[in-house]
């Protein structure tokens, strides 16, 4: 392949913050350091729920930046796509109700807005991007999900004018939780899992964030290819005057550490040095459920912060001793790593996972060797490593670890390179 071009289709684009367009963005540079043409396809006006300006400033000049007209439903339908729920027991993660989940509601969702709410974007991509690609000579495009129906328009444009297309889950489909959550009708439930292998079949290539769901995307598809989200450059770490718990990002109900908070209120009233040195601090979009909630409440020293910029996010970081990553509370959703952990893993600070036993989020924390992890259920153990933690903060003894350049970018972009060559 003498010419190196690609196009990238993702919703997610500057100035859209979060972790969830950190990964494109990222890649997107690199492969243009190495020489590559990228023409990025994204969507003008899109409903984003954390903006952050900051990243503008980060997409590489030489990138091809293409935004399109689309339809998409109003934040009131959109409610459709959102869960609503009472929490009767957060034990197992199963004991809710979903106060919008009407059998009306299911049905609609179904009918009119699968397999998402960006289903309306579809159309309108496939005849930008089957246009652009014949105009400028172009035969390889990725397309990111969620959401997922972004890959709808892969699928149509390898069918229609023979494109090499690659398929990126950022998150799982058929098994993603919020979908669980959602599709509670059988049928629906069925036209995900057949969607989702239609993409896979006819893809030319599948990366996926987990080793987990990689080994499970294979038995379709034989190009697939674990492609972890990373991280760019090392966070500066200082000395700070507290032991400084963070958590930032969104937490959902399904996510809540009900033994996190437990042990937390515990060593503060149990503990006179450890309450007068401890500072609890969150950082995004935290449900009201969780605030409110028994356990929580008990909390009274604890900080809440809006959602802010990564570069602000990185100063946070490095001023915290223990960063917390949750994964979900299902038994059966265990093939997700929150992009967060990587942005936790370029600091040099302990990480410390709420998590099922054997899930991928546990897997890499012992792998990188990293923190530790703890089900769910575990109280005496987290309790334990929180105050062991705590006493080593005291004499001074952070964690020392090296860097694990696999997971760099820019490392990880070189690997995305060799699977768009090879097509």
């Amino acid at each position: 392949m003498d010419r190196k071009s690609v196009g990238i289709l993702t919703y997610y684009w500057p100035p859209s913050g979060g972790s969830g367009v950190q990964r494109w963005l990222r890649f997107s540079n690199h492969l243009a350091e190495l020489g590559w043409e990228v023409h990025v396809f994204t969507f003008k006006n899109p409903q984003f729920e954390v903006i952050d300006n900051d990243n503008i400033d980060l997409v590489n000049p030489s990138i091809k930046v293409n935004k399109m007209k689309g339809f998409e439903p109003s934040k009131f339908l959109k409610s459709l796509f959102t869960y609503k729920s009472k929490f009767r027991s957060y034990s197992d993660g199963i004991g809710f109700r979903h106060d919008n989940n009407s059998i009306t509601s299911a049905v609609i969702r179904e009918l009119l807005f699968f397999p998402d709410s960006r289903k309306f974007l579809i159309g309108p991509a496939y005849r930008f991007i089957k246009k652009y690609f014949q105009e400028n000579n172009l035969n390889h495009l990725i397309t990111t999900g969620p959401p997922h129906s972004m890959h709808n328009v892969g699928l149509r444009l390898k069918k229609d004018i023979k494109i090499k297309w690659i398929s990126d889950f950022r998150d799982p489909w058929s098994n993603f939780f919020q979908n669980k959550l959602l599709n509670q009708l059988k049928s629906t439930q069925r036209k995900h899992l057949k969607e989702e292998e239609r993409i896979l079949k006819n893809a030319d290539a599948v990366l996926t964030t987990a080793k987990s769901l990689n080994q499970k995307f294979s038995k379709v598809n034989n190009e697939c290819f674990y492609i972890p989200s990373g991280f760019e450059n090392t966070i500066s770490c200082k000395p700070y005057k507290k032991f400084r718990i963070l958590y930032a990002g969104s937490m959902k109900p399904i996510q809540n550490p009900r033994n996190l908070w437990a042990v937390l209120s515990d060593l503060i009233e149990t503990k006179k040095n450890f309450k007068q040195l401890v500072e609890i601090v969150l950082i995004g979009s935290i449900d009201n459920h969780i605030l409110i909630s028994d356990e929580f409440k008990r909390i009274k020293k604890r900080k809440i912060i809006d959602p802010i910029s990564k570069s602000e996010l990185d100063e946070e970081i490095g001023i915290s001793e223990l960063l917390v990553v949750c994964s979900v509370n299902m038994k059966s959703s265990n093939d997700i790593i929150p992009g967060k952990f990587f942005h936790y893993l370029s600091s040099n600070k302990n990480i410390l996972g709420i998590t099922n036993k054997g899930s991928d989020l546990e897997n890499i924390i012992l792998d990188t060797q990293s923190g530790k992890s703890f089900d769910y259920n575990n109280y005496h153990d987290l309790k334990n490593y929180i105050y062991q933690s705590f006493k080593s903060y005291l004499i001074g003894k952070s964690k020392k670890r090296k860097t694990v350049s696999k997971y760099m970018s820019n490392n990880i972009a070189q690997k995305i390179e060799q699977i768009i060559t090879k097509l």
